[in-house]
């Protein structure tokens, strides 16, 4: 069954990573010269964190509806801290499940604590529709 196929038949290998002291105009730059949505944060070697789009145009709005500039804020201010992860040999039924359980639109993947790729819902729907 396509649920029972394991991360590591579609999950991308090449991950763009940031770290957490970067500032969002680094990030700025990653995300409108790459086809990509997230950015996986690390520190220390570690996952730490995910960034999406989502995430930075509402940091750069501020409570009074002012645009605050990107090289203002650091990616820590705003990243989701210590997100969900999977391992290459679960199953994209379980990232599914995941997924839309918590509304993610991706999850890193790691093995032994390693950051080894990212799955996403695209990633997802383009092995569900070959």
């Amino acid at each position: 069954m396509i649920k029972d196929i394991a991360v590591k038949e579609i999950m991308s290998r090449e991950v763009i990573t940031v770290r957490q002291n970067d500032r969002l105009t680094k990030a700025q730059q990653i995300l409108s010269t790459n086809p990509i949505h997230h950015l996986v944060v690390i520190k220390d070697g570690k996952v730490s964190g995910i960034l999406s789009k989502a995430d930075m145009m509402g940091a750069m709005l501020n409570g009074n509806g002012k645009i605050v500039h990107e090289s203002e804020i650091s990616i820590a201010e705003v990243m989701t801290k210590n997100p969900m992860t999977v391992e290459p040999d679960d199953t994209i039924g379980l990232v599914a499940d995941i997924i839309l359980a918590n509304k993610f639109h991706s999850l890193p993947v790691v093995e032994d604590g390693e950051l080894v790729g990212i799955v996403t819902s695209h990633d997802l729907l383009k092995h569900v529709y070959k």
